[in-house]
C-alpha cells in the first residue's frame, strides 16, 4: 500500500515536471515567434552559423530585416497644440529685401546690448500744439473823441475830449463806436456836448493801410436832419476821433461796402480820403 502511495507521487511530480517543461518550451516558441524577425536579423548580421557550424542556413541567407512600421498621425480636431522653445540665444535679426542699409544699419544698433549697468528709458514726447491765443489785454486807456457844442451866437464849434475806458486789441474800432455812442452826460467835460452823427449809425468794418482807415457804416449815416453843415460836421467828428491815432493820418468812407462820390442829397464829396486839413 505504501508502495502505491510513493509510486502515485512520483507520477505527479514527473507529470508536473513535464508540464513545466513543456510551458518553458511554450513560452520560448512564443518568444520565438514574436522576436523571429530581429533573431533571424542578428544571427544573419553577426554570421553566427558561420562561425559555429562553417555555413549559414538558406532560411537566415534569404531572410531581410521587416520594415519598421510607420506610425500615423491623427490630426487633432479643434486643438492647436503650441510648443514654445526659449533659446538662451537672442536669434540673428532678419531683414526683408525693402530694407535700405541705413534702416538695417540703425536696427542693429538698437540690437546691441546694453554695456551699462543701469538702463534709462527716454521718452521723447512730441511737444503739443498750443492753439495761438490772442493777448489778454487789461488795463484801462485815454481815448480822443470829437463832439460839438453850440455857442452863444448858435454856430458850431468843434470839441475833443478825452476818455478812459478798458484797453482794447481794436482800439480805432472802439474809439469810433463810443463815438457814435454820443456825449457820456455823466462826465462834466461832455455834459454841454452833442454829436451831429445821425442816430441809427452802426460801423460795419474798420481797417488802416497805408496811413488811410477804410471805415464802412451802414446806410443810415447818409441820412442827416441837419443839412450840409450836418453832414460836414458829422464827418469833421469821425476824421478828428481816428486821425487821433499815429498810424491814421486820413480816412475813407464807405456806405455798405461802397465808395460813394458825396454823402446825401446835399452832395458832400467823399471820393476820397478825408484828413483833418479838408475842414
Amino acid at each position: 500500500m505504501a508502495q502505491k502511495k510513493k509510486s502515485s507521487k512520483k507520477k505527479n511530480t514527473t507529470l508536473f515536471t513535464a508540464a513545466c517543461v513543456l510551458l518553458g518550451l511554450l513560452v520560448i516558441l512564443i518568444v520565438f515567434l514574436v522576436k523571429k524577425d530581429q533573431i533571424f536579423t542578428n544571427l544573419k548580421e553577426t554570421a553566427f552559423f558561420d562561425k559555429v557550424f562553417g555555413s549559414t542556413p538558406t532560411v537566415i541567407e534569404n531572410h531581410e530585416p521587416a520594415e519598421p512600421k510607420k506610425t500615423q498621425t491623427i490630426p487633432l480636431k479643434n486643438e492647436e497644440v503650441t510648443i514654445k522653445i526659449e533659446s538662451e540665444e537672442a536669434p540673428e535679426p532678419k531683414y526683408s529685401e525693402s530694407e535700405t542699409e541705413a534702416e538695417v544699419s540703425k536696427t542693429a544698433e538698437v540690437a546691441k546690448p546694453v554695456e551699462s549697468t543701469k538702463v534709462k528709458d527716454e521718452v521723447k514726447e512730441t511737444p503739443k500744439k498750443t492753439e495761438e491765443k490772442k493777448p489778454v489785454v487789461t488795463g484801462r486807456t485815454e481815448l480822443q473823441l470829437c463832439f460839438v457844442n453850440i455857442d452863444g451866437d448858435g454856430s458850431v464849434v468843434r470839441q475833443l475830449v478825452k476818455r478812459k475806458v478798458p484797453k482794447s486789441d481794436s482800439p480805432l474800432t472802439a474809439s469810433i463806436n463810443l463815438l457814435l455812442s454820443g456825449p457820456d452826460t455823466t462826465l462834466s467835460a461832455e455834459r454841454n456836448l452833442m454829436s451831429l452823427i445821425p442816430a441809427g449809425t452802426k460801423l460795419l468794418s474798420a481797417k488802416v493801410s497805408g496811413g488811410v482807415a477804410y471805415l464802412n457804416f451802414n446806410d443810415a449815416f447818409e441820412i442827416n436832419t441837419y443839412g450840409v453843415e450836418g453832414y460836414i460836421h458829422q464827418l469833421e467828428q469821425i476824421v478828428y476821433t481816428a486821425t487821433a491815432f499815429s498810424t491814421v493820418n486820413s480816412v475813407q468812407f464807405l456806405i455798405e461796402g461802397e465808395k460813394r462820390d458825396y454823402l446825401g442829397s446835399e452832395g458832400v464829396l467823399i471820393a476820397s480820403p478825408l484828413s483833418r486839413s479838408s475842414f
